[in-house]
Formats: structure tokens, sequence, C-alpha cells
């Protein structure tokens, strides 16, 4: 029943932003600039993004290489399948399956396999919310929107921020950062409190994700490489609908996505996917021409993105590293796994 409401959830939220960014547009003109769009720049950006994949499942490895030694092969079948039900699981159900279809125990539990994904995710968080914020300060005061996307992109920031601080904190202080969530929650829920405690014990106790410092280097480096990659290509495909994006554009583009996908919504992101990218141009473009070639734009941005992603994801579906039913199985998963590795952590002596 919960699932079923996070995916009705999920579906509401993109029904209602896709009414928001196609209201009182011309769907025959925006139908037009999608057939009249230059597409010799969609084969180029659909090469960037098989690249940005590659870069992606590479970082990724570096984090799990601490906790162990996982082959190429099966790193690169788990993000691959990751990241397709990321993309196609409604309400963000697909963040689980990276996490638990890389989880190999004893060798990899899924305590350090979720670890991985969530530091990725915050300094991701980190990353896309100070350049939104910094790519703005060169954006007019008078563009619409422009102060509210500003607040965005601090509060993103801070928040992510906030987040980072705690598990550094709980990686060198578990059993106080575990009693001040329970703190916060029992007066929520005294069960509620009691069982995210545990998980958050056996998540914490998995955050052993320190690379060597060259390790960690090549991890940030991989990071602007893979995101000035994604304002790159989008900037590249822009120019097929008449938009001349420079730096500040794409990296404002590329800011006010990232927060506008935030939003959990239904299979594919659609709607908030869109929403974001209309937007962002309106700061930059005429109403009336976002209202067509733009609207047009991000549709086009959001196809290929999806289609790249699940065609990547197939390709690796049926391999000899995935078992489909973890797939759709993940997120109940790896609540279980949590639980079943705090209880085990807490018999071991001396704990």
């Amino acid at each position: 029943m919960r699932r079923w409401t996070q995916a009705f959830a999920g579906l509401a939220v993109s029904a209602l932003a896709l009414w928001l960014t196609l209201r009182g547009k011309d769907l025959g003109a925006i139908a037009t600039e999608i057939r009249q769009a230059d597409y010799r720049y969609l084969w180029v950006y659909v090469a960037s993004l098989v690249a940005i994949y590659v870069a992606r499942t590479v970082r990724w490895g570096l984090l799990l290489e601490p906790v162990a030694d996982v082959p190429f092969a099966r790193l690169n079948a788990a993000s691959a399948v990751g990241l397709m039900a990321l993309v196609i699981l409604p309400f963000r159900l697909g963040e689980f399956a990276r996490p638990y279809l890389i989880a190999e125990r004893p060798k990899l539990r899924v305590s350090a396999a979720l670890s991985s994904v969530v530091v990725e995710r915050v300094v991701d968080g980190i990353f896309t919310g100070l350049l939104l914020v910094v790519s703005l300060l060169a954006v007019p005061d008078r563009a619409p929107g422009v102060h509210v996307l500003r607040t965005g992109g601090v509060l993103v920031s801070l928040g992510f921020v906030a987040v980072l601080a705690f598990l550094a904190f709980g990686y060198h202080n578990r059993a106080r950062a575990v009693s001040m969530a329970v703190a916060v929650l029992r007066p929520l829920s005294p069960r509620l409190a009691e069982r995210a405690a545990g998980m958050l014990d056996a998540f914490i106790h998995g955050l052993r994700l320190v690379p060597s410092r060259r390790k960690v280097a090549l991890f940030f480096a991989l990071t602007t490489i893979y995101w000035a990659m994604n304002a790159w290509g989008m900037a590249l495909l822009a120019r097929g609908f008449g938009f001349e994006l420079g730096v500040v554009e794409a990296c404002t583009l590329l800011g006010v996505l990232v927060i506008g996908v935030m939003i959990p919504a239904g299979p594919g992101m659609i709607g908030t996917f869109q929403g974001a990218i209309v937007v962002a141009l309106a700061l930059f473009a005429p109403r009336d021409v976002v209202a067509t070639r733009g609207t047009a734009y991000a549709n086009v941005v959001w196809a290929a993105q999806l289609v790249v992603t699940t065609v990547i994801g197939l390709l690796f579906l049926f391999s000899r590293h995935i078992q489909l039913g973890r797939v759709l199985a993940a997120p109940q998963a790896v609540e279980a796994g949590l639980e079943d590795e705090e209880a085990e952590y807490r018999s071991e002596p001396g704990n």
C-alpha cells in the first residue's frame, strides 16, 4: 500500500508539473519546433550522455574501493540497471536499486553500498547547488524568478552541507548521531524512532568510504568533468533549437534542472524535468520563444536522457550480474538489509 501511495503521489506531481509547464501554450507550435530542430547536435549529445555514464560509473567505483574490490563488469551492470531504475520507477524509488544490486555479503554489505550512493548524492548536491548560486549572480535581478532560484540554490546547498556535516559527525561518533536522530523522531513516533535508529546505526557503521588522497582527488576531478560535460552537452543541443547558451546560461540551466528533478515525481521524472528547463530558459529568453522552442527543447532533452539511460540499462538487465527480481524489490530489501546488519553488528562482542 505504501508503494502504491508513493507511485500515485509521483504521478500526481508529474501531472501537476506538466499542466503548469504546458498551460496556455500552443501544442501545435511546440510540435512544429520539435520537427524543425537541427538534430545534428542530438547525436553528439547522445555520445556525451554515454561518456557521462562511464564517468559516473568509474566515480562510484572509487567510493566502493575502500570497502571491496568490485570487478568493473559487475560495477558497470549494477550502475547501468540501477540508473535505469532511478529514471523509470516513480517517486525516486530507483535510488535503492544500485546499492542493492552491488551489495554482496559478506564482502560488501548493503549499508556500505548505500553509504556510497548517499555520499555521491551529497557531493553532487553541494556541487550543483553552489554552481547554481554562483551562476545566478551573473543573471540580471530583473530576470523572472531569479530571486526565488537564488534562494533555492542557497537552501539546497545548505541542506546538503548539513547532511555532509551529520555524516562526518556520525563517522566519528556513531552513537551520538543515532541518539540525536532518535531525539528528533521520538516526539513524532516512538516506533518510527526505534526502527530508524537501528537502520541509521547500520548505515553509519557502513560509512567507511575513505579512499586514498589520490583517489579523493580523482573523485572530485571526475565530479567536475561529469557536471561540466552535462552543462556542455545541454548547451550544445540547445543550438539545434536556436539557443546560444554561454557558460553562465548552461550552468544555470543545469543547476535549475538538478533542483527540479529532486522533487519526487512519476516515471521518467516527467513534468518536473521539462518544467525546470522552461523555468531556467525564461531567465535568458523572451517568454514567447520559451513557450515554443524552449518547451520543444525541454521535451527533446528529457526524451534523449530517458532513452539513452533506458537503453544502457536494458543492455545489462539480463547479464549474469543482475537478477531482475532484485531491481523491483530493492526499496524493501535495502530496508530489511539494514535491519539485519544492525542486529548482526549489535550481536558482535564489544557492541
